[in-house]
């Protein structure tokens, strides 16, 4: 469970992009975030493109990925995978996890996928 953690837990930049995205009230990243130890918690996953976000928060979300290791990207994507509420959405938009830059989990069990349009 640390591993899913750690994937969406990239940073906190991410968080508090994704969750200004959608006016969400971002929750502590970390190992202790309830949701983030329990992938059945995640309510509701919603898939936001890139290119949607306002220009100050695609400046925000590109800053922190270009942070991210490839290895953090291929973790988060691998937890994605795995949570299949997160799975639906991105079919629902016909994408798969390697659209995904960027995650969000809220307090409330809500997780926020950023994806990259042109994958």
């Amino acid at each position: 469970m640390r591993e899913l953690a750690r994937a969406i837990g990239l940073s906190f930049t991410l968080f508090a992009v994704a969750a200004a995205a959608q006016d969400l009230s971002p929750s502590r990243p970390g190992y202790d975030s309830p949701g983030l130890q329990d992938p059945s918690a995640i309510r509701n996953a919603t898939v936001i493109e890139r290119r949607s976000l306002p220009p100050q928060l695609r400046v925000q979300v590109d800053s922190a990925v270009a942070q991210a290791s490839p290895d953090d990207l291929y973790q988060l994507r691998q937890t994605i995978e795995a949570i299949p509420v997160a799975t639906r959405a991105l079919q629902a938009k016909g994408m798969n996890s390697a659209a995904i830059i960027a995650a969000a989990l809220d307090e409330d069990g809500d997780l926020t996928l950023i994806a990259e349009e042109s994958i």
